[in-house]
Order: structure tokens, then sequence, then C-alpha cells
């Protein structure tokens, strides 16, 4: 942004498709957690919103409240999405490099993990 003649327009127009941002994501957060947390991760981004029982439900874990408060601790990307800490939503461009990497590793599962979250 320091050498971007117009830096707010920069912000504006960035999103998930930022090679750059997804670059970070990537590399710097998503590849540094280990297999468990990652597929968690990748699995669960097919919700635009949700809590530890319809995690475990897409997934089919139990321990998915663990997990969640993992996420919280280690900063990644959640944003709560009550004052009860029961929903929660990831990060817009972290939920996108999520979504892309499950087309990616997992193709053939996204719709099974449709399936389960509508049950």
């Amino acid at each position: 942004m320091q050498g971007s003649p117009d830096p707010a327009r920069l912000v504006v127009e960035m999103s998930g498709s930022h090679r750059f941002i997804l670059d970070y994501l990537t590399e710097e957060v998503l590849a540094r957690q280990p297999p468990a947390v990652q597929e968690f991760l990748l699995k669960t981004s097919i919700l635009d919103r949700f809590t530890s029982e319809l995690c475990d439900a897409v997934t089919g874990r139990a321990d998915s409240a663990a997990l969640i408060d993992y996420l919280i601790a280690a900063n990644l990307f959640l944003v709560p999405q009550d004052h009860t800490g029961t929903w929660y939503r990831y990060h817009r461009l972290f939920a996108e490099l999520l979504q892309t990497q499950l087309r990616r590793r997992y193709p053939s599962l996204i719709a099974r993990l449709h399936q389960h979250a509508s049950h």
C-alpha cells in the first residue's frame, strides 16, 4: 500500500483473489496449522455462519467446540456473530481462501458437506 498512488482505492479493490493476500493466507496461516485443523477449516468453509454443533454435523467430528476455541485463541480470522459466543463466521477473505482450497483438494466432497449441513 505504501507504494500505491491511491491506497484507499487499493483497499477497496482488495479481495480474496488478490494474489498477495491469498499467498499470505495460504503460506503463513493455513499451511502452518495441524492437518486436523486444516481439514476442519476447509470442511466448515461451506458455512456462511456456524455453531459448534453445526460444525460437528458437517465434519462428522465431536470436538468442534474445542476446535473453535483453538481458532479463537490462535486469532484465525473467526468473527463472533452474537454476544454469547454461539455463532461464528470466518473473515470474508479467509473464507474465500478456504473455499478455494476445498475445491482444489476435495472437489467431490463439497456436495456431501452441504448435504450434512442441510440435515
